[in-house]
């Protein structure tokens, strides 16, 4: 009994220490960072970097214009320089009305000034503080816009400026397949491994507009956001924009394609016929012919008819058979274009090392240290493409008469 006794006094003692969060912060004592840019400061070391942080509105975003007050911007901007990332955050913490909490950070974008010079060095906070969950996307501003003014463009469709950049990359990725997702996660292993590639972000229209509440009244805003380009680094720095066919390729070799559409010509008619990519799966593997790799790459794809403006009978399987091998020439090219692309710069972005490596460790060993200077740009690769057409819609006809 008196055993029993002391278990349950034990037991109580516990519950006390237990009991409570010893971390915990008051929300409203927080600055909620829903994105953050990092663009380039100045040629002093002092003022390397610009970061901007942008911080949600609760009371904007949870219940809008209540008793009567002026209706107020959802978010806030602080922007401050240093010579570090740390130091800078901490600076923008004078500004800010609480401690910047970033758990629920939603996107980085990086100057294309920053990306040129390296950004290695911006992501070893990140990786060591543990308030940021590196699943955020990461998102690189094209030309001589900063990545300030990308997280400034207002829409009338998304009242979080960052929150409408994340939708906008989802969007892309899933349905268009050409520029995907790169987090923060993904951007320190390439780093790490030496080559990455990372999704551009552009303003279309006056950026100088896209600040003011009036963007947000107009049917076609003055300025708006557009996924663009894959930016593609070698040793953390910046060294070539893919576009078009090459960065589609690249989606296609990272097995990371969901959804697309592909033009396919019908005679002299140019891009006459559109397929819709409904499923595709690719996979890679590797050959050795006296310790010299050749890689081999294999894509299975699915796709359906969305527009037929050209004069075929798709209801003839001779038919769907030509255009069957008019898509898989198509997707073989665009995957070639990209291999290229990143041989030229000399930069593994689809990680065929780590497939040497699986493949037979000894010639790895042997090539690693020179892999991607010297053999990789002349590694031969083949690909083989298998695609089918299942659906070709309501109708087989065109309006289209022979």
């Amino acid at each position: 009994m008196r055993h029993k006794s002391l278990m349950l006094l034990l037991l109580c003692i516990l519950l006390v220490f237990l009991s409570g969060c010893w971390d915990r912060e008051e929300l409203q004592q927080l600055s909620i960072v829903s994105g953050m840019a990092i663009d380039k400061g100045s040629d002093k070391v002092k003022n390397r970097y610009k970061v901007t942080v942008q911080i949600i509105n609760p009371s904007q975003v949870a219940g809008g214009q209540q008793g009567g007050k002026v209706q107020a911007s959802p978010v806030t901007t602080f922007t401050e320089t240093g010579s570090t990332l740390a130091e800078t955050l901490r600076k923008i913490s004078t500004k800010s009305p609480g401690e910047l909490f970033f758990p629920h950070l939603q996107i980085l974008v990086i100057g294309e000034k920053v990306a040129k010079q390296g950004i290695e060095d911006l992501f070893d906070m990140i990786e060591r503080d543990s308030q940021f969950r590196v699943l955020f996307p990461v998102l690189i501003a094209r030309g001589h816009v900063t990545a300030k003014e990308t997280l400034e463009v207002t829409t009338s469709l998304e009242a979080i400026p960052s929150a409408k950049i994340g939708d906008a990359l989802k969007s892309s990725e899933e349905d268009w397949g050409t520029y995907k997702s790169t987090r923060a996660d993904q951007v320190i292993q390439g780093l790490k491994e030496g080559s990455v590639v990372v999704t551009g972000i552009k303003i279309n229209g006056e950026k100088k507009s896209g600040n003011a509440t009036t963007n947000t009244q107009q049917v076609s805003p003055s300025a708006n956001i557009e996924i663009k380009g894959v930016a593609l680094f070698k040793n953390g720095k910046l060294k070539k924009w893919l576009d078009g066919p090459p960065a589609r390729g690249v989606t296609w070799i990272t097995n990371e394609m969901k959804r697309t559409v592909m033009n396919l010509n019908c005679g002299k008619k140019k891009d006459a016929i559109a397929i819709e990519i409904s499923r595709s799966k690719s996979s890679t593997h590797v050959t050795f012919n006296h310790q010299k790799p050749a890689i081999y790459i294999t894509v299975h794809a699915e796709g359906t008819v969305l527009e037929n403006n050209c004069s075929i009978d798709l209801a003839k399987s001779q038919a769907l058979g030509q255009l069957d091998e008019q898509l898989e020439e198509e997707i073989k090219q665009e995957i070639l274009s990209a291999v290229k692309k990143a041989q030229k710069q000399k930069s593994d972005i689809f990680n065929f090392g780590e497939t040497v490596n699986i493949a037979n460790k000894h010639v790895w060993n042997n090539i690693n240290h020179s892999w991607e200077k010297d053999i990789f740009p002349e590694t031969e690769v083949h690909v083989n493409v298998q695609a089918i057409i299942r659906r070709t819609g309501m109708t087989t006809k065109s309006y289209i008469n022979k």
